[in-house]
């Protein structure tokens, strides 16, 4: 059986600095254990089937510092707690960013075709890794406007800057058309990304050799459509 943990306030009294910073450190370490446990049972159980009783227990430690260490008020001011809590510090921390994280990419190429259908590629095998994750993230965020409006900013902020500055090279060295806005073009892409992976590879479970064919004649169309006359891919 996981040995449960209780952990005191940290302001309890005869506790030095010394004693202070570990409790500090063990809270840190409980909430990163809550969070990588409720990950776990989110997408084992699905939102609606997971309780926090199996997340306590999974993590090692007492129920009621879920209630805790996770209660908070959404955008819209309504107080969180529980599984809600839960989900909204997945979101808005680093579980989330470690689950769908766009920045384990191979080194910037000078092909611009390579670089869009590097992205489009990698973008489809995360989600296939994670797709039990993805499911129960945006299965909520469609009845959760909060929880959108937050997965919403976490690609935007994950993936259009790193895409800006991966192909900013490409404007400078005068492969893509002076017009082309760089923010709107990585936004385009990206939004390429989620469908492919999302919608065709775990929604529509789409044949992953057929998805290889699209990746490159999308890869190939962007590049036609943004080149700047007279170069090539």
């Amino acid at each position: 059986m996981a040995r449960t943990l209780t952990i005191e306030d940290e302001a309890g009294t005869g506790c030095d600095e010394a004693c202070h910073a570990a409790r500090r450190r063990d809270k840190e370490a409980t909430k990163r254990a809550l969070l990588a446990a409720a990950v776990e049972v989110f997408a084992q159980h699905g939102y609606d089937g997971a309780t926090t009783k199996e997340v306590a227990a999974r993590a090692g430690v007492n129920e009621g510092l879920i209630q805790r260490y996770f209660a908070g008020k959404d955008a819209r001011g309504v107080e969180l707690g529980g599984k809600a809590g839960l989900l909204q510090a997945i979101v808005g921390g680093g579980m989330c960013n470690e689950k769908l994280t766009a920045c384990r990419l191979a080194a910037p190429t000078a092909c611009l075709k390579t670089e869009i259908a590097g992205f489009l590629r990698h973008e489809v095998e995360q989600a296939v890794a994670n797709r039990d994750f993805m499911r129960v993230l945006l299965s909520r965020a469609l009845v959760d406007p909060a929880l959108a409006a937050m997965l919403k900013d976490h690609y935007k902020q994950s993936r259009i800057p790193l895409l800006v500055d991966r192909m900013r090279h490409f404007k400078e060295s005068g492969q893509l058309d002076p017009a082309v806005d760089l923010a709107t073009l990585a936004a385009t892409i990206t939004t390429f990304a989620f469908g492919l992976g999302f919608m065709q590879q775990i929604v529509l479970a789409e044949d992953p050799r057929s998805l290889e064919a699209v990746i490159d004649s999308l890869a190939e169309t962007l590049v036609r459509g943004t080149a700047a006359q007279g170069t090539a891919a």
